[in-house]
Parts: structure tokens; sequence; C-alpha cells
């Protein structure tokens, strides 16, 4: 969060109403913030300009000063400042959690933002904390250290697959003069506390000179079925405090949630979309559909295997509004979804997006922009009409869960074939059955840009698939089998 060097800038305390009301009709550009009549810095705009995360280094750096204070005894003032900062990160917290809640935010304004959260609530938060224990203990009871962790991925994991790293880090009042510690061990808790600790698979790790220690190996032996799994890690340590020897046993905040499966084609659509409702969700029983996209597309690019630095195929709010018009009467304009409609989507749309990430050649169709995927039939039939005949689109059926859809006009106009359990298998691709349909010439692709409008163009489809096509077999050579007078090969 802080790899960037940014000169921080006096902040006003930008207020925003909870109950701003969003056009989700238009697009991300044109979304206001209509709370107030003179409106402050919009947060909106403290985000995308790093504002945030130019504070969050501020204060940084005055809790480093602060601390020094209170090394060398000098708390004037220490008590009014710790109280001033804490009240300022519940600003930002509020903010964010307002933008989270009324805004649709790009995927890397999502990803800052939640950035922004977890170094406030695992770091800012604990280390006040850690200064307040300071200046009210004039005998402490209980080692004055917390212990946080930060981590690459969660999700689901297939078993016996590295679980991402996680960063450790040991925080100290300022009155702790040294410090030992034990190996670190990491923990299954909640839900999954009853499993046995022998499904995690880890390396010994100790903490360094500066606090700090990774888990980059860590894995689960074992699947969770479909049950959210969140470790902490705990360890023994003793520091000395004000000459006295302090013994704690340490556990850090809980990690996101993890699935762990065994078996991807029968188990990646539960475990996702139970990911998703927890990430979205958390406890509650319905959310505002603003949060739902933040979420949803956060999830949509794990799931087709793209990185929010490297967006090829983006989510678009047109894309987001088609999925919903499929399962609800309305789209973006939808205020709230509740537990019950998410199901209903995600029983939908969840098969789809599993065969896009695991069925051979479909995620490269659809990343590429050549599985269209987000058109209606009748939206289908107006690009099409235009078109020369064996023009066709590939889409997602918004009857049939997990269902594609060939829309292709021929001599009579245009026609919808829904792709058959037995047009594909793991020896025949979507692509092969593609390339052996003569009917199916010109293939539609999809490219979407920076004006908010789908750009339709059609390829030859031999020219577009043709590094794809699997390479034909070797002839073979007509030689008569030993003692017979048989031919080999038909000739």
């Amino acid at each position: 969060l802080y790899g960037t060097d940014i000169d921080p800038l006096p902040r006003k305390n930008p207020r925003i109403s909870a109950d701003v009301q969003i056009s989700a009709n238009l697009p991300l550009e044109s979304i206001q913030n209509v709370a107030t009549p003179r409106p402050p810095p919009n947060p909106k705009t403290n985000l995308t300009n790093h504002q945030f995360r130019s504070e969050c280094k501020e204060i940084d750096h005055r809790l480093k000063d602060m601390r020094n204070k209170i090394i060398q005894n000098e708390l004037q003032n220490v008590h009014w400042e710790l109280g001033f900062i804490r009240k300022h990160l519940d600003n930002i917290i509020t903010d964010l959690s307002i933008l989270e809640e009324t805004h649709f935010l790009e995927p890397g304004e999502f990803k800052e933002l939640q950035m922004i959260q977890e170094t406030i609530q695992n770091y800012l938060y604990l280390q006040l904390d850690l200064y307040d224990m300071d200046l009210k203990a004039t005998n402490y009871r209980e080692a004055p250290v917390f212990l946080c962790v930060t981590q690459e991925k969660a999700g689901p994991i297939e078993k016996d697959k590295l679980c991402g790293s996680f960063q450790l880090k040991l925080l100290t009042s300022a009155r702790v003069h040294n410090i030992v510690t034990d190996h670190i061990r990491p923990e299954l808790v909640g839900k999954s506390a009853k499993r046995t600790e022998q499904e995690l698979e880890y390396s010994k790790q100790v903490f360094n000179e500066a606090g700090l220690a990774q888990f980059a190996d860590l894995k689960f032996s074992k699947g969770t079925s479909a049950n959210i799994a969140k470790m902490k890690f705990s360890v023994v340590v003793e520091v000395l405090v004000d000459g006295n020897n302090l013994k704690k046993t340490l556990k850090s905040n809980e990690t996101k949630p993890f699935i762990s499966i065994t078996n991807t084609g029968s188990q990646w659509t539960g475990a996702a979309g139970t990911w998703l409702k927890e990430d979205a969700f958390k406890e509650k029983s319905e959310i505002s559909i603003c949060r739902f996209w933040n979420y949803f597309q956060k999830h949509y690019l794990a799931a087709t295997k793209q990185d929010v630095a490297n967006i090829k195929r983006p989510l678009y709010l047109s894309d987001f509004d088609y999925l919903l018009k499929a399962k609800f009467e309305q789209g973006v304009d939808k205020k709230n979804i509740n537990l019950d409609e998410y199901k209903k989507f995600w029983d939908w749309i969840g098969p789809g997006l599993k065969k896009i990430r695991y069925q051979l050649h479909c995620l490269w169709l659809f990343v590429e922009g050549y599985f269209c995927a987000f058109v209606t039939g009748t939206e289908a039939e107006n690009i099409l009409s235009s078109q020369a005949v064996g023009t066709f689109i590939i889409r997602l059926s918004e009857r049939i869960k997990g269902g594609f859809v060939i829309s292709y006009k021929n001599s009579s106009g245009v026609r919808h074939y829904l792709i058959q359990f037995d047009d594909t298998d793991k020896k025949k691709t979507l692509i092969d059955f593609l390339r052996k349909s003569q009917s199916l010439v010109f293939l539609m692709q999809v490219k979407n840009y920076d004006t908010w409008e789908k750009n339709f163009t059609n390829h030859n489809k031999d020219t577009a698939l043709e590094g794809k096509y699997k390479k034909p077999p070797k002839p073979r050579k007509n030689q008569s089998l030993r003692g017979t007078p048989y031919d080999t090969i038909l000739l």
C-alpha cells in the first residue's frame, strides 16, 4: 500500500450521506454524488487520486514520530493526537464503506479501496491500541504485542495447491525493549476448527529481526467440501517491558476465506458461489446492487483468470445489466439483492462461468471476445440481420443454466442452436465443433472500448481459430499385415 511515494495533502473530512441515490443506468464516469448542495471533496475523487492512501501513509509517519515521543516520555498532547488520528481513520472507513455501497467502482478502484480498509483495520488501528496501552498502563498485565496478517489470494483452491503468500508482522507498544518468539503456527478457526490441524501442510517459520515472517508454502492436504475455511496464526512471545518479562500467546486476525476443493468439475461452482456470498453479504441478508457489482466483478476476474493490472475482457455495466435482467425484471437500476435472489442468480451464471474457466479453449474464446456471452437472443437477431449468411454469435443461454447458444444466420433468417451435451467432450472441444459445422462461416467478435459501447466485428472462423485447431493426423502408410493379403487403410 505504501509503495508509491505521494506527498500528503490536507483533508477536509469529507462526509457524504448514506442515502445517496445513484443512477445505475449511467456509465461510471457519469455517476455523480448528489448528497449535498455544496459537497466537500468527493470520496470517489479521494479514492481515484490516491488521497486516502496518501493520508494513511502520513498517519503511519505520525505514529512512528509518536513512538519516539512515548519512548522519550514526551507525552504532552500525545493522548489528544491519538484520539484525533483515530477519528480521522474512522472518517476514512466510513467514506470507503459508503463508496462500496453506493458507487459502481472499477476493478482497480475497488482493489485500492479494500487494500486501504485492510491497512486501517489490521495495522493502523492496532498500532493506535498499543500506544493507548502505553499511556494508560502503569503496570502491564499482559504483553503489549499484536500480530497482524495479510494475504495475496483467497477463495476456492485445489487440494495440495499453494494457498498463496501470507505476510505476518509483529506490532509492539513503544515501551517494549526486547521480544523473543517461538515458531509460528497456523490453525483453522470457525466452522473449520473441528477439522484436524493435520489438514494444513507448511514449513516452520519464525520472525526475523524486523518482526516480519512469511508463509509461502501453506496448503490444504484435504478438501473442505463446501465449507468456508479461515485461519489464524499463533505464536508464543516473551517480551521485556519496563523491566518486566511477560509471556503471551498471540493470535492474528482471521484470514480471508478459503474453500479447498478436490474435484474442480463437481465442486468449483458451489465453492465459488459460497465464497462470493461470504465475501459480499458477510452477515447481511440483503445488500445494495452497487455493493454486489463491486464484489461480483472481483470474483468474475478471478473466475476468468484475469489480473486487475491486466484485464483483457472486463465486465461492463451493460454486461452486468444483461446478467441481472436474465433472472430479474430489473437490471442495474435494481436497488438491492437478497440471499434468495442471489441463489437464483448464481445457480444460473455459476455453471456457465465454470465451463468458461475449465473447458478447453472456452476461456481463450471468452477473453478474446469470440465468445460474446452477454448478448440476448433479440440482440443477436438485430446484430446478425445485416450480416452475411453463415455469420454466427456464441452467447449464454438465458434459460438453461450453463448453456451456450449459437445464434446464426441462414437463408431463412436468424436461428438459435443450443449446444448439446454430446457436441463437446474431452476429445472434442467447442472449437472442433465450430470447425466441422459447415453452416457456420463468419464468427462475430465483441470488443469493448472505453466509450462503454460494444463493437462487433466478423471474422472468417478458420482465420480466427486456426491456431487452436487440432493438427490433422499424419497419413498412415498402406502396409499389408504380415502373412495376410489385407490393406491397413482404405484406398
